[in-house]
């Protein structure tokens, strides 16, 4: 009968001490992960002030390159065209040839 109850019989009861590792690994892993947290929240938002950035500059460098074409044109016809010289030359100095009919539009108000 003996053998009976030794089978049936609860197991020992955990040291303190083994609850007490689990618990502190348990600790030290949150610890870390929050510590890592932590220093990945503010660089999110580093990351997205700098992406901001990236696509302002990236419009902006658009713009210049646009008026750098614009101004590119403007001075080859300058440097070969007497007519294109000639119209701008009149329209600078507020002057016109004979025969000639100004038209000149103001920009809209807005």
């Amino acid at each position: 009968m003996s053998d009976r109850f030794l089978e049936h019989e609860l197991p020992p009861p955990r040291p303190v001490w083994v609850a007490l590792n689990r618990a502190m690994a348990g600790l030290i892993v949150l610890v870390v992960l929050g510590t890592l947290w932590l220093r990945y929240i503010p660089e999110t938002g580093k990351r997205e002030e700098v992406q901001a950035r990236i696509r302002d500059l990236e419009a902006r460098a658009s713009q210049l390159r646009s008026t750098l074409l614009q101004h590119e044109r403007q001075e080859r016809l300058l440097r070969t065209s007497p007519e294109y010289l000639s119209i701008i030359a009149r329209d600078r100095l507020d002057l016109m040839q004979e025969g000639e009919t100004l038209f000149r539009f103001e920009p809209a108000k807005r």
